[in-house]
């Protein structure tokens, strides 16, 4: 019977606890004033995994990140400062923060100093380049010419000999090719020609025209030349429309297929027999064609047999130490890391950046007024502050409730957690709670509790605003 008792009064009390689900801080233990104005309610957050109002957002993580970047590096050294400046105002520009304003404007302007200050760069960079380039075809000229005297000497003169001989066979096999070729493209064409036109080869005289270049750059037409399309090297022009004035409308398909078999067979045997010379700008192309590799075959022949030297051995070393060194001094040049694996001026590179900066004296630092901004207190002060009051106000609604000015305070919904904060703002404290806490099993969080920290004279705001700035001094 006793038991029973115990048991039916154990059970009122649980069914009392159970219907009443509310938690309560005990506000008069901690010595807290309830807070006198509405906007001074007492705010309380869930603590997540992923969720802590004093955890430093990860935006502003960014923002610290990029502007470290943009702060501590030379502009010019920087091959990311535009994408980065970019990149910076959108984080900005995203907080939605009147006091981020001020860094947006001098970001602007640094951008602009930047796109401004790059024509002087680009500028100095191409005569260091044309300086370049020049000496380094000064050491190339010099190690060709001693590169063939050195040959000459070390080359039997039986070499060149036969060397001409197989040239000027090549050649001869070459032209009898090409009139071959030129042969056929004048029958097929004869063959289809107008009985009531005088049968001329300058009716159909292929004439080729060239222009230097990718050939996916080429224009379609050159004048009234059209575009060789099945040559895909440099740009190639034909005359197909005046042949194809020369034809009756019906036998233009039929020309026109011709002329588009034979035409890059005769150009590609053409340049290989003699180049191409064009006289327009009075320029030779293709200087390694048979005919011009007989004439340098002869030329060289001629110099071996001028060779009057007795002591050939020791001559022979002699061009091999200075081309050795000539070749050392080349190398030399072309190691310095201000240039690219290219052989190009890299205005990224320290070098060029000193440089730079002692000739164009009057160039400014774009990123010099941010800088300043970033580090007057004046204006991070209150960016930051605004950034901790906005990131404290934008917790989670999910992850928030309030307490009344009783202490009374419930779950946002059913929610097992191990942490809670509570900030009283009006008081400059906030507190810190740990324990296991549902909405199934209200508590009483008091001092003097073991799992409750009371930390007086900072708000959360005031304490994340501290975080904030710490993070931000070590730009």
């Amino acid at each position: 019977m006793k038991f029973t008792y115990k048991f039916a009064l154990l059970s009122t009390i649980y069914m009392l606890v159970s219907c009443n689900s509310e938690s309560h801080l005990d506000l008069s233990s901690f010595d807290i004033d309830s807070p006198v104005k509405k906007t001074d309610a007492i705010n309380g957050f869930i603590i997540t995994n992923s969720h802590n109002p004093l955890d430093v957002p990860e935006k502003f993580l960014k923002i610290q990140s990029l502007s470290a970047k943009l702060i501590n590096q030379h502009w010019l050294e920087n091959p990311n400062f535009i994408l980065q400046i970019t990149d910076l105002k959108m984080l900005l520009k995203s907080t939605n923060i009147v006091e981020a304003n001020t860094y947006i404007t001098t970001l602007e302007i640094a951008q602009k100093r930047y796109l401004k200050n790059m024509v002087a760069v680009r500028s100095q960079a191409r005569l260091m380049q044309q300086d370049l380039d020049n000496t380094l075809n000064d050491y190339d000229q010099a190690i060709q010419v001693l590169t063939r005297e050195l040959t000459l000497l070390e080359t039997p003169e039986k070499t060149y000999q036969n060397n001409i001989k197989h040239l000027t066979n090549d050649i001869k096999q070459a032209t009898i090719k090409y009139s071959q070729l030129s042969n056929k493209y004048n029958k097929s064409l004869t063959k289809i020609i107008n009985n009531d036109i005088t049968s001329s080869s300058d009716l159909y005289d292929l004439r080729f025209s060239f222009v230097e270049g990718p050939h996916t750059l080429c224009s379609r037409y050159k004048g009234m030349d059209e575009l060789l399309n099945k040559v895909l090297e440099n740009c190639v022009y034909i005359n197909k429309e005046q042949i194809l004035s020369g034809f009756n409308e019906k036998d233009r398909i039929e020309v026109s297929s011709h002329i588009d078999n034979y035409a890059p067979r005769l150009w590609n045997q053409l340049i290989s027999l003699n180049g191409f010379f064009d006289t327009s700008n009075n320029v030779q192309y293709f200087e390694n064609s048979l005919r011009q590799q007989l004439s340098t075959a002869r030329k060289d022949l001629r110099d071996k047999q001028n060779i009057q030297h007795i002591d050939i051995a020791k001559l022979v070393g002699n061009y091999q130490t200075q081309i050795s060194l000539l070749e050392n001094q080349r190398q030399n040049i072309l190691d310095n890391p201000l240039l690219t694996h290219d052989k190009k001026i890299d205005i990224n590179q320290n070098s060029f950046v000193q440089n730079f900066q002692r000739l164009q004296t009057d160039v400014k630092n774009p990123i010099k007024p941010f800088a300043q901004k970033f580090h007057d207190p004046n204006f991070s002060n209150a960016f930051i502050r605004a950034y901790a009051k906005k990131t404290i106000q934008c917790y989670p609604s999910e992850l928030m409730f309030t307490v009344s000015h009783t202490g009374a305070f419930n779950l946002p919904f059913s929610y097992k957690t191990q942490e809670l904060m509570f900030d009283f703002h009006h008081n400059q404290q906030y507190l810190a709670f740990q324990g296991i806490l549902t909405t199934s099993f209200p508590v009483v969080i008091k001092a003097g509790d073991s799992n409750v920290i009371l930390r007086r004279g900072k708000s959360l705001t005031e304490k994340l605003n501290g975080r904030l700035r710490e993070q931000w001094s070590k730009v």
